[in-house]
């Protein structure tokens, strides 16, 4: 019995298909070694629309309107020593009745306790010391009084 030969191109592919299952086994291998991904973190929610910072204050027991209209008698980084009684007092309560411009809702008084880097409350809160030093502001009828 005589067997026999093959076709002529079936021998040329059984090389091709051994390289490709042998490079489809070493992928494989390989893919299954790799160490598995850490999980992903969990979500944060950082939207404030959500009432997180409001319901924390209020956990706190604090009103942030309070908090931002609080009553200051030393404003940080501005030097009172030259101005006498009636003079400080009117600059104590003009600051403390004025709001700052830069969106933060606080006095003028309290923006420079709470962000002494504002770079608006600044510039006010000296203009404000000079126009009561210079005499221009002479009296603080109208304006907040001292609480208490």
């Amino acid at each position: 019995m005589t067997l026999s030969p093959d076709p002529p191109g079936r021998a040329r592919w059984i090389a091709p298909l051994a390289i490709v299952a042998l490079a489809a086994g070493l992928c494989a291998a390989w893919w299954n070694s790799r160490p598995p991904r850490p999980p992903a973190p969990p979500e944060v929610n950082l939207d404030p629309a959500d009432g997180v910072i409001h319901d924390a204050l209020r956990q706190a027991g604090a009103d942030s309107a309070a908090i931002k209209t609080r009553w200051v008698d030393e404003i940080p980084g501005f030097d009172l020593a030259g101005l006498d009684s009636a003079r400080r007092e009117i600059f104590v309560r003009f600051a403390n009745a004025e709001r700052c411009t830069c969106g933060c809702g606080y006095t003028l008084a309290a923006c420079r306790v709470y962000d002494s880097t504002c770079e608006v409350s600044s510039p006010r809160v000296q203009s404000l010391l000079d126009s009561v030093r210079a005499g221009q502001i002479k009296s603080a009828a109208g304006t907040r009084r001292r609480p208490g």
